[in-house]
């Protein structure tokens, strides 16, 4: 099956007086149709500018190379006027920060009513009133068409990030790409955002890449899950299988970070963007850190298959699954494969 979204070796990088940062430093990943793909990972990471790397949101003082192929068109070749006949239409952004995302001098309607215009052919007021309604409805806003005359500042953290799905999904994306969506929410609202996102991809068969800081927000959402680190993705897989057998030291420290898994923080800071290290980029912060490490950098490595001799059932990996780590390099001896030292 063809996916939807197929990113290949993804570089952006930005001149700065520091010197150059790689916020995105190859990253490939593949999304299909209906699929809800997290990005997870600590701030700084690269999350955010890879999804704005994809609609081309980025400024123009960004360096981008590689691909992102959708629909069997690669993005990063079109101009900005091409681009835009994809916004919207077939790719929707889902931005950060409700509460600054919507123009707070403007009803929920007019803004909601603009987007639709945009996207359809029938712009008579009454028509796109009842798109509006139909919108929010579909999204489990309370009583939407009274949501309709309000302005932003009348409406909570979730009912605005509602509002902002439903703008996103004017032009029925194949596409949507939803940063941050339960940011600053509380314990209830962050529920109804879940619910909202769920609501999205099940009426509209898009595909989704959530990027979020919210592991529980990840875990109950996605279909598949990638952990970033320092511009890279350093761990790929099932959601299920990700949380359940975290296998790179950086997600096993991620999520060993979280209450219920021990709040045991990962030591040291993450590296400098600024930095190109010869070897991993995890190196400093990690235990089961090698001489090797330091001087070469680890590939992708498929854990197909991969086993450990004392304990088969803990270590299998699911179809799919990826590490960036020397400890899953399958051209190791048995003898020194250090996977039972990850797993004490």
């Amino acid at each position: 099956m063809v996916p939807l979204l197929q990113i290949q070796n993804v570089q952006a990088s930005f001149h700065t007086k520091e010197g150059i940062v790689h916020a995105v430093n190859g990253v490939s990943l593949d999304l299909h149709q209906g699929k809800i793909f997290g990005l997870i990972g600590e701030t700084g990471s690269g999350k955010s500018v890879l999804g704005l790397t994809i609609p081309g949101l980025l400024p123009d003082t960004a360096q981008v190379t590689g691909s992102i192929m959708f629909k069997g068109v690669d993005l990063l070749q079109l101009d900005q006027k091409s681009l835009r006949k994809w916004r919207g239409s077939e790719i929707a952004l889902i931005p950060q920060n409700p509460a600054t995302s919507l123009n707070p001098v403007l009803t929920i309607g007019y803004q909601l009513k603009e987007a639709i215009a945009r996207h359809r052919t029938d712009k008579r007021r009454k028509q796109l009133k009842e798109q509006a309604v139909e919108l929010l409805t579909n999204l489990n806003m309370p009583e939407p068409e009274q949501k309709l005359r309000s302005y932003p500042f009348q409406l909570s953290g979730g009912m605005k990030q509602r509002v902002l799905a439903a703008i996103g999904m004017c032009g029925n994306p194949s596409l949507v790409i939803a940063d941050e969506p339960t940011k600053g929410l509380d314990a209830m609202v962050r529920y109804q955002a879940v619910e909202m996102m769920r609501s999205v991809a099940r009426h509209t068969g898009a595909g989704m890449l959530v990027i979020t800081h919210d592991l529980h927000v990840a875990e109950s959402l996605c279909d598949t899950i990638g952990v970033m680190y320092a511009g890279q993705i350093v761990e790929q897989g099932s959601t299920t299988e990700l949380f359940q057998k975290p296998k790179h030291p950086y997600t096993q420290g991620l999520l060993g970070s979280i209450p219920g898994r021990g709040m045991v923080p990962i030591p040291g800071a993450a590296s400098s963007l600024s930095e190109q290290s010869t070897g991993c980029s995890f190196y400093s912060r990690c235990k089961h850190r090698q001489i090797e490490c330091s001087l070469t950098k680890p590939e992708l490595y498929s854990l197909t298959g991969t086993t450990n001799q004392g304990d088969s059932d803990d270590l299998e990996a699911a179809e799919g699954s990826k590490a960036r780590c020397f400890l899953y390099d399958p051209s190791r001896q048995p003898e020194q494969n250090l996977l039972q030292r990850l797993a004490e």
